[in-house]
Parts: C-alpha cells; sequence; structure tokens
C-alpha cells in the first residue's frame, strides 16, 4: 500500500481528511480501503498502517490517493511493528506535529535532592511547558495498539515524570553554573527559563518521540513545608 499524490479529486472517491486534531488531541485513526482519498492539511503526519506494519507515511500538504502497490517507505520505518495491531484492517492516522502548548506542571523539590548545603527546604514551582512529536517513529514504537483516537492529556500522563525530572537537572545546573544559594534561586527563574530552553534535559522524553520547546515559570517558591497539594 501506498499514498500517491494526485492534483485533483474524482467525484466518487471517498475522502479522508482530519478536522480534530487540536492543541487537546495527539492523533487520529480512520479505517480507509484503497482508492480513498487522503487530504493532508498543516503540520500533520499521516502514516498509512495494515495489520501492524507502517506501510508509507507523508507529511507534505496535498492530495493523495491510497493504491494498492508496494511503497518505497524509508528504510528507518521498516522494522516497526505497532504491538497488538496484527488483525487490524487498513486505516491511517493523522498525527499532530504542531506544538502543543500551554500544558500545566506543579513541581516539589526537597533540597536534599538538590546540590545545596541546606537541606531542610522544599523548592515549589508552577508554570507551563510547551511540547511537539519530534520523531513520529518514536512516538509509534510506544504506542500499543492504535486506537480512535489518543489526546493530550494521555501523553502527559506518559511522560510526566521526565518532564519534571528535566526541570530538576536544570535547577541543579543553574545552582552550580551561578554559585547559587537557594533563597537565591526565585529571583533567577528567568536564568532558570533560559537554561531549560536551551539545554538537551529531555533525552529520556525522545524515546517517546517528544520535544520540548518551551518552558514558562509562573512561580517559584522557597517553602519550609510540603504543599498541600503534594
Amino acid at each position: 500500500m501506498k499514498f500517491a499524490k494526485i492534483e485533483e479529486i474524482l467525484s466518487n472517491s471517498k475522502i479522508i481528511r482530519c478536522n480534530k486534531l487540536t492543541n487537546d488531541m495527539i492523533f487520529m485513526k480512520y479505517d480507509i480501503n484503497t482508492d480513498d482519498i487522503i487530504d493532508i492539511g498543516n503540520n500533520e503526519f499521516v502514516a498509512l498502517i495494515y495489520k501492524g506494519e507502517v506501510c508509507d507515511t507523508k507529511e507534505e500538504n496535498g492530495i493523495y490517493l491510497v493504491k494498492n502497490e508496494i511503497s518505497k517507505i524509508e528504510e528507518e520505518w521498516k522494522d516497526l511493528h505497532i504491538r497488538k495491531t496484527e488483525e487490524d484492517d487498513l486505516c491511517v492516522v493523522f498525527l499532530n506535529r504542531d506544538e502543543i502548548k500551554r500544558n500545566k506542571f506543579l513541581l516539589e523539590i526537597e533540597t536534599k535532592n538538590l546540590n545545596l548545603i541546606n537541606k531542610e527546604k522544599y523548592v515549589y514551582l508552577e508554570g507551563y511547558y510547551d511540547f511537539k512529536i519530534e520523531n513520529p517513529k518514536m512516538f509509534f514504537s510506544k504506542i500499543i495498539g492504535i486506537r480512535k483516537h489518543f489526546t493530550k492529556q494521555e501523553l502527559i500522563e506518559k511522560i510526566r515524570k521526565y518532564v519534571l525530572k528535566s526541570i530538576e537537572k536544570g535547577i541543579n545546573d543553574i545552582l552550580q553554573e551561578y554559585n547559587l544559594d537557594i533563597k537565591d534561586l526565585p529571583k533567577n527563574s528567568k536564568k532558570l527559563e533560559l537554561k531549560l530552553k536551551e539545554n538537551e534535559y529531555d533525552k529520556k522524553l525522545l524515546e517517546y518521540g517528544v520535544k520540548l520547546i518551551n518552558f514558562d515559570i509562573n512561580n517559584l517558591e522557597i517553602v519550609d513545608k510540603k504543599m498541600k497539594f503534594f
């Protein structure tokens, strides 16, 4: 099976397009047949999948005919098998390649986990981060089966601990680089934002195909005891 780009749509063709990829939706799946038309829009990556195997992929805007022919899919995709989809019929998955914005984080770190002399306090942070699916193959490799849709919240639940570890590593690095005491951290929150944006703290996230794009810290406090919601 493969995608073949066409210039116009025949009147009797079934057209598949996805208008549901929003900031809250990561992918949508549609069952299809050969000779259906796939309409690919902006920031969409589309995979043609049959019985757990990726037959072809496209991310260039345009309209494509699904043909019953062998594709020249990139070598890197040939070893990918999506688990628990062996009995699935032909489908396309529209993957959101846009930035997924304004994902809230709440983080509390005991200072004993930081490179500090004072071990009796807590660093409390809250803010937002943005991410995107940087590597579709790595993302699909983590998915067990392909459901009708996959939401942002479902992905966040999987990657949350890696995001928070990235922030903790950034705090340690900025404390060492600028030789800061813990009490100096709040007034240096902008430096921490910059550090998180510039450095590669998200290697574990890349195993999910996810790339952190931006951090915004709205509140950073040093407190003597744990906050009530933790």
